[in-house]
């Protein structure tokens, strides 16, 4: 009997040896949100010209999946970018089944709207820059230049619309309609999508929707927001939508970014959204 259980202790203290193991091996090899042992609010982070936005979209579907997270703050510093980038983070958040709130920083614009309307409450400060609901595109002509140094353009294209924007020549009236036409149904899919969530005359959005932008002041008075305040009053807000008030926050991503890293972001975004190819974008873009 004695050998038994001296047999039954080895084999229970095998099996704990090897549980430990397993653990600490899926602990190395987990993800942040997989390491959440108590019920949390997400905080993620939209920072910058959007033009790539699969690893948030990512992370937002990860969180989503998560049981032990119930809500997300999404803070957003941006002045939008991109169109199809924009709307799959729309499109990403729309999909979610738990509460997302936004908390505007210092510009939610454009793009950067169009992300925080997909969510089911807004916030922002009273001095965030937001609003530039359209849709711009601009490219750079060197015909002048090129006239004065005797420097010609030679294009082959399959069709008459092929090179259009080009930098080396003046549009023609059907071109400029041509483009026109694609700008304006961009401009009706951000319309569309903002009606979607937002309670919000679709005439007085009209109005407003001539590319202007608001302070966050002005935002609340025109309904593109829900409360003026930061990401504190965010989360006191999602505690009590979902009755829980010592719910754990957790941030995932990183708080701090090296001057070198910031500089090179801005570099980048700058020389993607001002490229001379030109390019459609949901883009709030001051002159510099």
């Amino acid at each position: 009997m004695s050998k038994f259980f001296r047999f039954f202790g080895k084999a229970i203290l095998f099996v704990l040896i090897f549980a430990v193991i397993v653990r600490i091996i899926t602990v190395m090899g987990a993800t942040g949100e997989d390491l959440l042992m108590e019920d949390t609010i997400a905080v993620v982070r939209l920072e910058g010209v959007i033009m790539d936005t699969r690893y948030l979209d990512e992370k937002l579907k990860s969180l989503d999946e998560n049981e032990k997270i119930k809500g997300v703050i999404l803070e957003i510093n941006s002045p939008g970018g991109a169109i199809a980038p924009t709307q799959q983070l729309y499109l990403r958040i729309m999909k979610m089944h738990k509460p997302v709130y936004a908390v505007m920083e210092s510009v939610a614009a454009s793009g950067g709207y169009y992300t925080a309307a997909a969510c089911d409450k807004i916030f922002a400060m009273e001095s965030t820059i937001t609003g530039s609901i359209g849709v711009i595109m601009e490219y750079t002509n060197f015909r002048g230049l090129m006239d004065k140094f005797g420097v010609q353009s030679v294009v082959i294209k399959s069709g008459k619309m092929k090179d259009v924007p080009s930098p080396t020549r003046e549009l023609t009236e059907e071109e400029q309609k041509y483009l026109q036409s694609n700008i304006n149904d961009f401009y009706e899919q951000f319309l569309r999508d903002i009606l979607k969530r937002r309670k919000i005359d679709e005439k007085k959005l009209r109005e407003l929707a001539d590319g202007r932008v608001f302070s966050g002041r002005q935002a609340k008075q025109y309904d593109l927001i829900d409360t003026i305040g930061t990401r504190e009053e965010a989360e006191n807000a999602m505690k009590k939508q979902l009755d829980m008030p010592d719910i754990a926050i957790e941030v995932f991503y990183e708080p701090e970014q090296s001057l070198i890293r910031t500089l090179l972001s801005q570099a980048k975004s700058i020389t993607q959204s001002k490229g001379v190819g030109g390019g459609i974008y949901y883009l709030y873009r001051p002159g510099f």
